[in-house]
């Protein structure tokens, strides 16, 4: 595939691209398998005609309008990759002659690029770096969470309390009838957590072991079977053992038995110790944000809405995702906590918006510095990265440097790195409340205030 860049007015640019003969052909072979399978041709089965019928039927004319509308989307993304052009909106598509079989194919596309930002001259970074104190309270936080996981549980003459553990009986019944899923013995439940139905879980607070009680609710809308949904439903339940937390002492037998170390002081420093390392990498963390936010705030840019949707839609796609894991659509979790999708969009928003002016800043930074990334460079950290697959480190290495798209999206995102890299060590690190003092600076002064100032200067 071979690309070439015009520069147009008002942050746009014309990209012509030649799709090789390769994949031209690659998408009509495509293109006719797809329409194959749902044309219906007298005498033969549906998907079965043979290609050449197809052809015939259909006319070479389909065929192509088919290859163009699946593969121009992944034809023009290889292309931006491959030249390095970030379209933020759709692209203007056009086109001379058709795709044909056996034939390159020649198109255009206009695209809106990202704006450029303009930074100061000179440019003076400062930034604040957090804080990687770590004192007595964290230490024993972390002891209490270790105690707690060493924990017993021991049986007690008591009633029910949020974290006993409960060992019950269930029977549930819809009109005398035995719920086929609502029968346990010997059922160990944590109270409070929230496992039971809500009205079952708070029918065994307060209650004690060899204690009965009948518990009358409406089951939920996703009860399973569907018949069973929203009926009311009656559950006996039985609580033969209240069961309480034990939690072992702090001395030296805990510290061998749980961690393994001598005494617990010898404890006590390897947690120090733990927590002083992460401390350091997320204030190092930390302070990379807070330079980035430095060079975003000193940036004067334009952001295009279509960057700032783009961004906020990834966002929301991110969310969608890890939501899914758990078995809810977005969607539905925000109908649970009382909120609407454009509730969601315009709170990101403010946020996607600092996102993409730091790293239009990022990329003025990039331009101003002439940083950049070599192939030696790119394919030494492809190769490091690639040694944990053994034996297929040479394909993965060849496969990530051999393709267009894939090879130029990891060189931006190395330049990205690398144009922080080179910000953080060129930034003062300042305090806290000097770095508050830097931003409040910057903000926007009230009109009040102003008219205030003014009307005292008048005055005097």
């Amino acid at each position: 595939m071979e690309t070439a860049v015009e520069t147009l007015e008002d942050n746009k640019v014309k990209l012509r691209v030649e799709v090789d003969v390769h994949d031209v052909d690659h998408a009509f072979e495509h293109a006719l398998r797809d329409l194959a399978r749902d044309v219906r041709v007298p005498g033969f089965r549906k998907g079965k005609a043979p290609v050449a019928v197809i052809r015939q039927r259909l006319g070479e004319e389909t065929i192509a309008d088919e290859a163009l509308r699946t593969h121009i989307e992944s034809w023009w993304s290889r292309a931006c990759a491959a030249s390095g052009v970030e379209g933020i909106d759709r692209p203007q598509i056009d086109f001379d002659d058709a795709p044909a079989q056996g034939k390159p194919f020649v198109f255009t596309g206009v695209v809106g690029i990202p704006p450029k930002a303009t930074l100061p001259d000179p440019l003076e970074l400062a930034a604040a770096r957090p804080s990687t104190d770590v004192d007595d309270a964290m230490i024993d936080e972390e002891l209490e969470r270790i105690r707690t996981a060493g924990a017993e549980f021991q049986a007690i003459e008591a009633a029910v309390e949020s974290g006993h553990q409960v060992l019950v009986d269930m029977h549930g019944t819809v009109n005398g009838k035995a719920i086929k899923d609502a029968q346990a013995t010997d059922l160990l439940v944590e109270a409070g957590a929230g496992r039971l139905l809500d009205e079952l879980d708070a029918a065994i607070m307060g209650m004690t072991a060899g204690e009965v009680k009948e518990v009358s609710l409406t089951l939920p809308a996703e009860q399973k079977p569907k018949r069973l949904a929203g009926a009311e439903a009656i559950f006996t339940v039985s609580v033969k053992e209240v069961r309480a937390r034990v939690l072992p002492e702090l001395d030296d037998d805990f510290a061998k038995q749980m961690a393994g170390f001598d005494t617990l002081q010898e404890l006590r420093d390897d947690i120090r110790t733990a927590r002083e390392e992460t401390a350091k990498r997320e204030a190092d963390g930390g302070f990379r944000r807070n330079v980035l936010q430095d060079l975003g705030a000193q940036a004067e840019v334009d952001v295009p809405p279509a960057m700032v949707a783009r961004r906020i839609d990834d966002r929301m796609q991110s969310m969608a995702r890890s939501l899914q894991q758990q078995g809810i659509s977005l969607e539905q979790y925000m109908r649970m906590i009382g909120r609407d999708m454009n509730t969601l969009y315009m709170e990101l928003m403010p946020e996607a918006g600092r996102e993409v002016t730091e790293e239009l800043a990022l990329d003025a930074y990039i331009e101003r510095y002439a940083i950049a990334v070599d192939d030696a460079e790119l394919r030494a950290f492809v190769e490091e990265q690639a040694a944990e697959e053994g034996d297929n480190a040479a394909e993965v290495i060849e496969n990530i440097m051999g393709d267009d798209a894939i090879r130029e999206d990891l060189r931006r995102d190395l330049t990205l790195r690398k144009a922080l890299d080179h910000a953080v060590a060129a930034t003062k690190e300042i305090t806290p409340e000097e770095a508050e003092a830097r931003a409040a600076a910057r903000r926007p002064q009230p009109a009040g205030e102003a008219q205030d100032e003014s009307g005292a200067d008048d005055a005097e």
